[in-house]
């Protein structure tokens, strides 16, 4: 445990250091490192183009885009020697160097599990990419749920197609879904600025097409985001507040903006211009912009914001929505109870058949062909829509009921270390240290409590 706090402050404090030199740390920094991360990063996106999220760092570190394509053998040797060189110097204090060493350590996991033969594990392949520990599930409370569930909604047919049959008399004209969106953004966006100070340039660009399969974000740098959404993906009245708040505010848009605005607009190191899809990070920013969703709808706010404001816009009955946001609260609950599906799934324990079967009855998920096959490309990656949701709840709701302003500054110090260290060693360093939570605008009193 000692250790355990000991690298989390370690890291807090490299961070921190890294901050306040403004890019110009006290011992030299290997640009060329960094940009050699980089060059290795979009290497493997030419390989694998989904593996890159999104780039917004100078276009002459990309890879040739002719002569020998690479392989992934030649980019596995190639970062295993980056590995050694930062790690030959891992006596080094410059905070740059500390987290470029970690970053390179990920990515070589990462190629080499994408070398083997067959999937690792699903936990070894969790803790090995994404510092993950397993979670038990909580089958009492799962049982609660789905028999609550079922009081609500009785009657004949399983579950699961009560719940459906239930969803599709929410389901919002897709003429009135950009509006209803639009509407939910901004509230998204307004309670979310009460708790964070996001610049005055920051943009968010809505495009509403068929070319993606639900919501797509990607950040371009200068506190500038684009949202591409299928209108399929806010159909269920529901989700137009979950997208909003999960995609932009206080999610994916409003954590790399906070990150770049740390630096100042254009001044972010050059190896935090490439998001890698399996990364550490990027599994934290999912779990941290799921969760917030609920940091900025507790459940009486949320009822009241769509019986006052989106049922009506909508053209559902309010009398409808307690009811409907108690099942939707429910169904929420139940979410992580996919994960030891998938796990099993993952790991061969069970047939896709028999996964589907389980999904639909344990976790009340009517399509599951369809998470089945996000497995199937992900792996262990899906458990940041869940599983590492439930432990940044845990990080944030920590001690005798945190106010808001210290649940919106231990969330703000999650996503602010989600590069650079598990969460297990996140929640130690806020838990343990005076330094690394007042670094996080948390007072050592307050974090404690």
């Amino acid at each position: 445990m000692i250790a355990a706090v000991a690298g989390a402050l370690a890291l807090l404090a490299a961070w921190w250091g890294y901050r306040h030199f403004g890019g110009t740390p006290a011992a030299a920094v290997s640009e060329q490192q960094a940009q050699h991360f980089v060059t290795l990063g979009l290497t493997l996106g030419r390989l694998f183009p989904p593996e890159v999220d999104s780039y917004f760092g100078p276009a002459d570190l990309a890879p040739p885009a002719t002569g020998r394509p690479p392989t992934l053998n030649g980019l596995q040797t190639e970062i295993a020697q980056l590995d050694r060189d930062l790690h030959d110097a891992s006596a080094s204090a410059d905070p740059r160097h500390i987290r470029l060493a970690e970053r390179t350590r990920r990515l070589l996991a990462l190629v080499d599990v994408m070398g083997l033969q067959a999937p690792l594990p699903f936990d070894d392949e969790a803790y090995r990419l994404y510092g993950l520990e397993p979670v038990s599930p909580d089958e009492q409370k799962y049982g609660q749920a789905r028999d609550a569930l079922d009081r609500l909604l009785p009657g004949g047919g399983s579950l699961t197609s009560r719940v459906e049959a239930f969803r599709r008399q929410f389901i919002i004209p897709e003429d009135l879904r950009p509006a209803i969106f639009a509407r939910a953004l901004a509230e998204c966006r307004k309670r979310t600025l009460q708790h964070w100070r996001l610049p005055r340039a920051e943009r968010l660009d809505v495009e509403w097409t068929n070319d993606v399969g639900a919501a797509w974000h990607r950040y371009h740098g200068n506190f500038h985001s684009s949202l591409q959404i299928n209108p399929q993906a806010v159909a269920f009245l529901g989700s137009a507040t979950d997208v909003a708040c999960h995609e932009a505010y206080p999610g994916h848009h409003a954590q790399f903006v906070m990150a770049e605005a740390e630096m100042g607009a254009g001044h972010l190191p050059v190896e935090d211009r490439i998001v890698l899809l399996r990364s550490p990070g990027s599994v934290i920013r999912e779990g941290a912009a799921d969760f917030g969703i609920s940091l900025v709808f507790p459940p009486q706010d949320r009822l009241a914001f769509e019986r006052d404001v989106l049922f009506p816009m909508a053209g559902f009955p309010a009398a409808e929505a307690e009811r409907f946001e108690r099942i939707r609260q429910l169904l929420d609950t139940l979410a992580p109870a996919a994960l030891p599906i998938l796990r099993a799934y993952r790991d061969h324990g069970i047939s896709a058949e028999a996964a589907a079967a389980a999904l639909d009855r344990e976790a009340l998920i009517a399509s599951p062909q369809a998470l089945l096959g996000f497995v199937d490309t992900v792996g262990a990656y899906v458990a940041g829509y869940t599983g590492v949701r439930e432990q940044v709840r845990r990080i944030v709701d920590a001690g005798k009921a945190p106010g808001d302003a210290v649940r919106w500054a231990r969330l703000r110090c999650v996503l602010r270390l989600a590069d650079e260290a598990p969460l297990s060693r996140v929640a130690a360093a806020i838990d343990q240290g005076s330094g690394a939570a007042r670094s996080c605008g948390i007072s050592f009193e307050e974090a404690k409590k």
